[in-house]
């Protein structure tokens, strides 16, 4: 008895530590090419067609409509035409078990069909079938496990009696599971800011149980994450840690960056992603020592003149100043303010940087 009751503990802290949770992404051409996912930890793509195929409307479908698509070859399978969608799990890793849809093809139409994925660089069939006039269902069994990047599937239809000749999808499905896994840490925040040509990404824990390290990781374009820093976690603690990655070398642009959250066992997370747009013209001001002597206010300024830099009090009152160069970018600002805040204000160009100081003796 004692022996079944532990073999029942055991077997819930295992499906509470990691849960798998089925999810279906749909597509159903209802006057649109969207989709939806019943699962927050999945995005989907809408349907995008390429090659100079081009769509045809929103016929009539195996249920509701369908869309209509023509100009796929006559000749064998074109791997420039194509119909396109994507999915990207969000925070955790998914597996994908099928894709299915129902199809048919108007007299001219195409008489085969291919679906491929960007898995193996879009180089062989997941499955492949026949296309007859009427609606009938194209179901490809899928293996995808621990994915944690965007996933994207094309289906190719070609062999058609003329260009003209139309191919007609409905009730496109993916199905497929979400891995849960609990974090082996509780972030506090997560954030990221433009600190002299660098990204610095900032992150506190408020406890951490059977942590190992932080993946820091960025992408251009959200469906490739590549990691540029990793940092070992505190461990086993139950206060706040501060941590803090620096891209070195971020790239013009939105960024996007995302913490991955590796604990001892290998099992890990994702944390939300957050954008930083590096713009390697944009005017920066940074103050060194705050508080600071109200004789000596050094600063370093990026993009901005000595000239465009002004000092006001916190109820708008402009305050004299007087500046001398350091060399380079670094200045020193002197006034004879009392002590109290101020507003340290730069403006260039239309673009504005505030920084609140300190001042006393």
């Amino acid at each position: 008895m004692h022996f079944k009751l532990f073999i029942l503990v055991l077997s819930l802290f295992v499906l509470t530590a990691q849960a798998q949770t089925p999810f279906t992404a749909s597509w159903d051409f209802e006057g649109n090419n969207g989709g939806s996912v019943n699962s927050p930890n999945v995005n989907i793509s809408s349907v995008g067609l390429s090659g100079n195929v081009n769509q045809a409307g929103y016929p009539a479908g195996a249920s509701g409509t369908a869309i209509s698509i023509r100009l796929w070859t006559t000749g064998g399978l074109n791997t420039n035409k194509y119909l396109e969608f994507s999915i990207t799990p969000q925070n955790y890793r998914c597996a994908i078990t099928s894709v299915s849809f129902a199809c048919n093809r108007s007299p001219q139409g195409p008489t085969q069909i291919a679906l491929r994925s960007n898995q193996d660089g879009f180089s062989g069939n997941l499955g492949s079938g026949s296309v007859g006039e009427n609606f009938g269902t194209q179901n490809y069994s899928v293996s995808f496990s621990g994915l944690e990047n965007t996933v994207t599937f094309r289906i190719y239809a070609y062999s058609a009696v003329d260009d003209l000749g139309t191919l007609r999808i409905d009730n496109l499905r993916v199905n497929g599971t979400v891995t849960v896994v609990p974090l082996p840490v509780e972030l506090t925040y997560f954030r990221g800011e433009v600190v002299d040509n660098h990204v610095k990404i900032n992150w506190e824990t408020s406890w951490e149980q059977n942590a190992s390290h932080f993946d820091v990781q960025r992408s251009r374009d959200l469906s490739e994450f590549v990691t540029f820093q990793s940092l070992a976690a505190a461990g086993d603690v139950s206060e706040r840690t501060l941590y803090t990655a620096t891209d070195a070398a971020p790239v013009p642009g939105v960024m996007y960056y995302r913490l991955r959250q590796v604990d001892r066992d290998g099992q890990f997370v994702y944390s939300k992603i957050i954008p930083i747009h590096f713009d390697v013209n944009a005017p920066q001001l940074w103050v060194f020592g705050n508080p600071t002597s109200t004789r000596n206010i050094q600063v370093r300024l990026r993009h901005f003149l000595p000239s465009e830099i002004k000092l006001f009090s916190l109820n708008g009152q402009a305050i004299s100043l007087q500046w001398q160069s350091l060399g380079a970018d670094d200045y020193i600002f002197q006034t004879i303010a009392p002590d109290g805040w101020y507003w340290l204000v730069g403006e260039h160009q239309g673009k504005r940087v505030s920084q609140k100081i300190w001042l006393t003796d």
